[in-house]
């Protein structure tokens, strides 16, 4: 039996994050809480950089107190244009084979372990006269692979009228580079979920414009890998394009998460006291009884203590994001936009608030514990040890098993068969 986890050979499958920015910095720490809130656990996080110089440990600096050590490819223009970075996790095995001004182009080893693919990470050439050189030559590197691939991006164009509401007819010439591609490669646009553009101009009433520019392409062979997989268009903040989440399991839904106390908890004085007055609860009955409703009671109040104190940003966050989520697929009038805008402010402020807390914490660990290093080290082991889990079971025939209800019967029968 061969089993396949996080902490052997990490796998891609649990998402990646597509991140179109005009803001960096405040996009990225809306990514970083998304990712948070969603569970990922981070192994790709791909930035379309615009009109921002990021150097490489600009970059990498933003995001390693919120999560593992993370290696990087960035490709700078050197110029307002931007560039491209691509992040992902330190033991993913993955190898950057190729970069440009347009396209990162990385070979995936590790998901699965049997079938390495091809990734595209995109930013199209906003002018149109640079289109159809930088299709043709992406449509030349995906014929030169055998095996499966996906190209995820800002593709800077669209396909069909469909994809645009407001402004001039689309015309022929301006998709039909894009659709001699899907023709030529045999490519399929990835399933989504979420608001259908992704891109707006933000101008007000009949001036505003919206685009599906954001994209997933794969092909067959792919497809038969991660048959569930499809793409999330998630709320914007204060850019003009919606971060776009590609999912490989996107079907599957996660079951609720028992309870656990937090590490970080600990951090806050006022935990110590919420503990202390549910343990003071009276019980009557046994001792095993008393103890079991006093724990019972710890937990309520701890969960309820996380919610309305700890945790009070992050719902706020959640909040607002629904707010604006809701205002960008309602009508463009002026006093949505005003509206929109004003929530934008104050979810850029809540979103400060948390990094700084993250920030805090951070420097509070290393300050505490990052000098006594066994200590430290073994401690973050624990803490990556209970996010891991088995994602794939090699059969003794061979086979795989990948499903949470296959994987579960698996191991009740192999129990079953021991007692």
């Amino acid at each position: 039996m061969a089993v396949s986890c996080p902490s052997m050979a990490p796998r891609c499958s649990v998402g990646w994050f597509a991140l179109v920015c005009s803001s960096f910095s405040l996009d990225i720490r809306l990514a970083s809480i998304a990712i948070m809130r969603a569970r990922f656990s981070l192994p790709f996080l791909r930035a379309l950089l615009r009109g921002v110089a990021v150097s490489l440990p600009q970059c990498g600096s933003l995001l390693l107190y919120k999560s593992d050590c993370l290696l990087c490819e960035v490709v700078s223009t050197g110029c307002k244009a931007g560039g491209l970075a691509l992040f992902w996790r330190m033991g993913v095995d993955l190898e950057v084979v190729f970069s440009d001004d347009n396209v990162i182009v990385a070979l995936i080893y590790s998901d699965p372990v049997r079938s390495p693919w091809l990734l595209f990470f995109i930013y199209g050439p906003p002018r149109r006269a640079k289109r159809k050189r930088f299709w043709v030559k992406l449509e030349e590197m995906v014929k030169a692979f055998s095996g499966p691939w996906p190209v995820v991006g800002d593709f800077n164009n669209i396909k069909e009228s469909g994809e645009k509401k407001g402004g001039s007819n689309v015309s022929g010439s301006s998709v039909n580079d894009l659709r001699s591609f899907m023709n030529n490669t045999g490519a399929i646009d990835l399933v989504f979920s979420g608001p259908a553009f992704t891109w707006t101009n933000r101008r007000e009433g009949l001036a505003n414009i919206k685009e599906r520019v954001d994209q997933c392409f794969y092909d067959h062979e792919w497809q038969n890998i991660f048959p569930k997989a499809g793409i999330r268009h998630l709320s914007n903040s204060n850019s003009d394009h919606n971060p776009i989440l590609m999912d490989t399991y996107m079907e599957e839904t996660a079951p609720d998460r028992p309870f656990r106390f937090e590490a970080m908890w600990t951090k806050e004085e006022s935990s110590k006291e919420v503990v202390e007055n549910a343990w003071l609860t009276s019980v009557e009955g046994s001792q095993g009884y008393r103890l079991a409703r006093k724990l019972d009671a710890t937990r309520t109040d701890l969960k309820r203590w996380n919610k309305n104190c700890f945790g009070i940003s992050r719902e706020r966050i959640k909040e607002l994001e629904a707010k604006i989520a809701r205002l960008q697929v309602s009508n463009p009038t002026r006093e949505n936009l005003e509206l929109e805008a004003s929530l934008n402010l104050e979810l850029d402020d809540w979103l400060k608030r948390e990094d700084l807390k993250w920030k805090q914490k951070s420097r509070e660990l290393w300050a505490k514990e990052g000098d006594r290093n066994t200590r430290f080290f073994h401690l973050s082991t624990l803490v990556r040890r209970r996010r891991n889990r088995i994602n794939e079971i090699k059969l003794e025939d061979g086979s795989w098993i990948n499903t949470r209800e296959e994987i579960q019967n698996y191991f009740n029968e192999n129990f079953k068969s021991l007692y």
